[in-house]
């Protein structure tokens, strides 16, 4: 299981949100693309990097994103107010690996669908990010009636293969991950790319999603809190 360091970005500095709510949030006022070079020499090949000012429609932090991208050798997912065929565009040819799609891939099904067979399903990451178990869009502040399940299959159809879940009642609270949630959509979709985020608080954690069968995870506050440290995060990335 690949393990993924995120930096959610708020007005040019790092920050982590409780469950999704902005008015919960830590900003630990450290610059994002210091912090990615942290990650990239403790060890780190991949990185996920999400815009909450896009994300919300009031502002774009693209450019300190794109300066990782210049400044570092990490693979880079993204996401956060990506709605458009010219700004998937925009990402992809800027080096960035992958763009993660949420509030527009349940919104407009048809384009995504298309963006996955134009752009190829390793680039395009579907994001079924749940709240009781329904999709929620628009930076978590609604949530819609559909089942992840529904959505899911409906996508892996057209041919998308790489989904980001992440369970917001998880998100933040550094109590565990999802792991019931994840068991259940590892057995209805063995063959997906499924990655897990949210809750994540120790080493333990990730052994467990592994033995899930999750594709990766991605772990963001334990972090910025010093509940796991690098060197264990990265020590198999290391020996190698």
């Amino acid at each position: 299981m690949i393990r993924i360091p995120a930096i959610d970005i708020i007005n040019g500095t790092c920050v982590r949100l409780t469950k999704g709510e902005f008015d919960k949030s830590t900003m630990y006022n450290t610059n994002p693309i210091e912090i990615a070079k942290k990650y990239e020499k403790a060890g780190a090949e991949y990185i996920h990097i999400v815009d909450l000012d896009a994300a919300r429609g009031v502002g774009s932090n693209k450019q300190i994103i794109f300066e990782i991208c210049n400044q570092t050798n990490l693979k880079i997912q993204t996401g956060g107010g990506i709605k458009t065929r010219d700004q998937v565009e925009e990402f992809l040819n800027a080096g960035i690996g992958a763009v993660i799609l949420g509030s527009v891939a349940q919104k407009n099904r048809t384009e995504v669908k298309k963006w996955v067979a134009d752009f190829g399903n390793d680039k395009i990451i579907i994001g079924a990010d749940v709240r009781n178990n329904r999709i929620a869009v628009d930076g978590w502040l609604s949530t819609s009636e559909e089942n992840i399940t529904d959505f899911i299959l409906e996508y892996n159809i057209a041919g998308a293969k790489r989904f980001l879940c992440t369970d917001i009642q998880h998100d933040g609270m550094l109590n565990g991950t999802s792991n019931e949630l994840y068991r259940n959509l590892r057995k209805k979709f063995p063959k997906i790319e499924l990655i897990a985020s949210g809750g994540v608080a120790n080493l333990n954690d990730l052994v467990l999603l592994e033995k899930i069968g999750m594709y990766s995870c991605v772990i963001g506050k334990a972090l910025f809190e010093n509940r796991i440290s690098l060197n264990d995060l990265f020590v198999e990335n290391n020996r190698r």
